[in-house]
């Protein structure tokens, strides 16, 4: 499957003790140039809010299918991973939070 920047996919991260597995949504944020070596980069959502002001709030009004749980992007959590790992997309992030995360980001490495 292709996925696009925006795309929220569904992920394996392993236990700390490496003997299995939780799913967890993450948000893409990588370009073609990127997917065409195979890797994909990600953003980690979580639904435990950290006051470390590294969060961005994500509500149905954000996402284009609605999400479970109320959710936050975790900015610094940044991943590259191969895309066979990816279990599925289950929503993608409107335009203006897409943005809003990269504008994030960009502030947390200048």
């Amino acid at each position: 499957m292709n996925y696009a920047k925006g795309d929220i996919v569904i992920i394996p991260v392993p236990f700390t003790d490496n003997k299995g597995y939780k799913l967890r949504p993450a948000v893409v944020i990588s370009n073609n140039a990127v997917h065409q070596t195979g890797d994909i980069m990600i953003v980690q959502i979580t639904s435990k809010l950290k006051h470390d002001k590294l969060n961005i709030f994500i509500t149905n009004d954000d996402v284009t299918e609605e999400l479970p749980v109320k959710s936050y992007i975790r900015v610094h959590k940044i991943f590259v991973l191969e895309q066979r790992l990816i279990k599925g997309k289950v929503s993608s992030l409107k335009l203006a939070k897409y943005d809003e995360l990269i504008q994030k980001i960009n502030q947390i490495i200048e």
